[in-house]
């Protein structure tokens, strides 16, 4: 846990100080010994430079330099594969595929450019842990499992990287390239690239449908084509002629590809579109147009590259409907976006109303009907209400349980910290420091009349308990001569938000007592309030000796503990937690409040 704190304190701490120093962190972007770590500036010629750091760092430079170079890499899978095009085509981003963890991409050509093929992250060194492969339609090995074996340096002569090949144009040609690490097989990357034309796609249309005759053995629907060429309307049994589908199934009725017609039936549940020249790497945009009962609208239903279901909820009223498949494309890296409506396929359909009869029901078992539905939703009424008040009435007894357990323990823990401050008084009396007594009994006499003013308060405001926390630590301070400071951070959190009175001052007392009254003027306390998205931090840090296992927590650090139970048991929505440990050759103390602001 206290890792996961350092790790929300840094970023915070680096955006306050770039917020604060705009000049500093715009001179390092222009700084050559400064390159970025996963986000992070590191200063070459200062950082202490992990292997982990340089590997990365000389990964990222070695990208860019290939970049110069007119290598593609970027948003390119793992970074690994690069494609260098020798003649000026367009280029646009094709589907990509998952495997694992890894993301592979895919480019679709429009135009005769060649390719040139590198794995930038394989050296002479390491080449013996790589295999790859070029496969061309997915049919022959232009290149089988091969450790790549030739290797080119950058222009600028810092970077070398292995050379898998050049490949020329040959029309709808289609290349994959895969490569991957023997001795990590999750370490692998792949690119395909395509030479095909983009098409309009060859759709045809089905509607599926359940039969209360046949059933499939994996309780599915059966499909029929929207209009078939092939006319068998009728079979022969027993020598006579008989209808070849029942009525309830005789919902086709179209008489030719370009006059589609389905009747509405209860049957019916789907039609399915099957893209007979589909599973390109670019997809096709779905849209349907509908001109029913006296309404035109357009929808916009997705994308698909193979098949699509269009449910009978979007056709479930008879009239004109079109389905619309209009190729989608993108240019390398996302944008824009190219519809190519001039290769788009339109499938017209009609619905036709159902020809059954509605079901209906007669006056008086309608009124049956709405006479029950009407007194058992009473009776449900009746019944949550009466459910829901013995809720609420367990519920306030709990609070007003949990309230008078708190108010016991604010008891117990007012006494005590009243104890300890009287003590010190009478130490400050018994060595004759006078004015520091009189001084004392000033702060202690402060902080008596806001606890007494505070009453029973159980929240108080932060900026009211960090000058209580103020107060007491000057009053100490007088003591044993420490130094303390304490940081709200009132440009990111506001002062008036309420939290639990008294939360932090035992623990600046265990600090004092037991950390730094030892150290005097060499001790050091610091009391920290920050934010983590919807957290709220409260540290407070001494340069003490810290706790000493298995020595007993003094009674007010067992107050606290037992306090912070009692809120999280009224407070179900906003735990708190609290860390004691060690950190900075000190005693640090964390309590956060979980979902507080």
């Amino acid at each position: 846990m206290k890792t996961f704190i350092k790790s929300l304190l840094v970023p915070l701490f680096c955006t306050l100080v770039f917020t604060a120093q705009p000049g500093r962190a715009q001179s390092w972007r222009n700084d050559p010994n400064v390159v970025y770590y996963k986000g992070r500036p590191v200063d070459t010629t200062k950082a202490v430079l992990t292997p982990e750091m340089r590997a990365y760092i000389t990964r990222a430079e070695r990208i860019k330099q290939l970049g110069r170079e007119h290598f593609l890499l970027n948003n390119m899978g793992v970074q690994n594969i690069g494609v260098r095009f020798d003649k000026k085509s367009e280029l646009y981003e094709g589907l990509g595929s998952r495997v694992g963890d890894n993301d592979f991409t895919s480019i679709l050509i429009d135009g005769e450019a060649g390719v040139e093929l590198v794995a930038q992250d394989v050296t002479p060194q390491n080449a013996k842990n790589y295999l790859f492969r070029v496969i061309q339609n997915d049919m022959r090995e232009l290149v089988g499992w091969t450790v790549p074996n030739q290797f080119k340096t950058t222009t600028d002569g810092r970077y070398v990287y292995a050379w898998l090949g050049k490949f020329n144009y040959r029309p709808n040609q289609v290349l994959r390239v895969e490569i991957y690490n023997v001795k990590n097989f999750g370490e692998q990357d792949a690119v395909t690239i395509d030479w095909r034309k983009v098409v309009k796609p060859r759709v045809d249309a089905y509607v599926d449908y359940w039969s209360r005759s046949f059933h499939p053995i994996d309780n599915g629907l059966f499909s029929r084509p929207l209009y078939s060429k092939y006319k068998l309307t009728v079979r022969l049994r027993n020598g006579k002629e008989v209808p070849l589908f029942p009525p309830d199934l005789d919902f086709i009725k179209s008489t030719s590809p370009r006059d589609l017609r389905v009747r509405l039936a209860d049957s019916v549940q789907r039609m399915q579109f099957l893209l007979k020249n589909g599973e390109r790497i670019y997809n096709y945009k779905v849209s349907l147009k509908r001109d029913a009962d006296g309404v035109k609208d357009s929808i916009n239903l997705g994308e698909t590259n193979t098949r699509f279901y269009l449910y009978k909820e979007f056709w479930k009223t008879p009239g004109k409907y079109q389905v619309t498949f209009t190729p989608k494309i993108y240019r390398h890296g996302g944008q824009p976006v190219y519809l190519l409506r001039n290769l788009a396929t339109n499938i017209n359909f009609t619905v036709l109303p159902a020809i059954n009869v509605p079901f209906t029901l007669s006056a008086a078992a309608v009124i049956s009907i709405v006479a029950g539905v009407v007194l058992t939703a009473v009776l449900i009424i009746i019944l949550y209400r009466r459910r829901q008040k013995r809720i609420l009435f367990q519920q306030a007894q709990s609070k007003e349980i949990i309230n008078l357990q708190l108010a016991s323990v604010r008891a117990q823990l007012n006494p005590h910290f009243v104890f300890n401050a009287l003590a010190g008084i009478q130490n400050l009396v018994n060595k004759n420091q006078m004015e520091n007594a009189n001084k004392y009994l000033v702060r202690f006499a402060r902080i008596t009349r806001n606890v007494l003013d505070e009453g029973n308060r159980e929240l108080t405001s932060i900026q009211h308990e960090m000058a209580l926390l103020n107060d007491y630590l000057e009053m100490e301070q007088m003591r044993f001569g420490f130094a303390f400071s304490i940081n709200t951070n009132d440009e990111l959190i506001d002062q008036q938000i309420e939290i639990p009175a008294m939360l932090l001052q035992p623990f600046a007392e265990n600090a004092v007592k037991h950390g730094v009254s030892a150290l005097q003027q060499s001790g050091m306390i610091k009391i920290d309030v920050n934010r983590a998205d919807s957290t709220l931090l409260l540290t407070v840090w001494d340069n003490g000796k810290g706790f000493e296992q298995p020595v007993k927590a003094g009674i007010g650090i067992e107050l606290c503990e037992k306090r912070i139970k009692l809120l999280n048991s009224m407070y179900k929505n906003t735990t708190i937690l609290l860390h004691k440990g060690r950190e900075n050759n000190g005693t640090l103390i964390t309590i956060e409040l979980k979902n507080w602001l």
